[in-house]
């Protein structure tokens, strides 16, 4: 109960005074997350070297909970070694999986037209996770094609998500014919 109180505080913290928002004049690598279904990105500036991240800071259009999320993911990586940031994101990486895979399925009723048949599921918390993790890796491979001698200020990755209810693409439910 202790540990779920810190945990809450923490998020408090960051959801009130974000840490690391903003422009890194110096990056070395700048990565953008974008999420083509609302517009809404991240945008990742590192500095490192070789083995370490000195420096991150992040901006974004999107919501409370993306700024929230970059804080604190930002935070968790900010002075640790290449590996273990990578290591961070891929735990984290596996968690929003799993929290997408748990979203319970929506109601359908197949009495209703067509555009109004399936019930809206949100994934709003899940995709502010997305982008952020999206925007790390994307600085990631932005700083890789530099070494590679590839010249270009950011590099771009669209968050990719399947649809949560399905493991096929997402798609109406046709209406019974009467």
């Amino acid at each position: 109960m202790n540990e779920e109180k810190e945990l809450q505080a923490e998020i408090g913290k960051h959801l009130m005074q974000p840490e690391n928002y903003g422009k890194l004049e110096d990056a070395d690598c700048v990565g953008v997350g974008i999420d083509h279904a609302t517009k809404s990105y991240v945008i990742m500036y590192i500095k490192r070297d070789e083995n370490s991240i000195l420096d991150v800071k992040f901006g974004t259009n999107g919501n409370q909970d993306t700024t929230t999320l970059g804080s604190i993911f930002t935070e968790m990586i900010k002075g640790e070694s290449i590996e273990e940031a990578l290591e961070i994101t891929s735990n984290l990486q596996k968690e929003l999986e799993e929290s997408y895979a748990a979203i319970p399925a929506p109601k359908v009723d197949t009495s209703k037209p067509e555009d109004e048949q399936v019930e809206r599921v949100s994934t709003e918390h899940q995709d502010s996770a997305n982008m952020v993790l999206t925007a790390f890796r994307a600085a990631m491979r932005n700083y890789e094609r530099k070494l590679g001698g590839i010249d270009e200020e950011q590099f771009e990755m669209s968050i990719v998500k399947t649809c949560p209810y399905s493991t096929t693409e997402c798609h109406l439910v046709k209406k019974e014919s009467k």
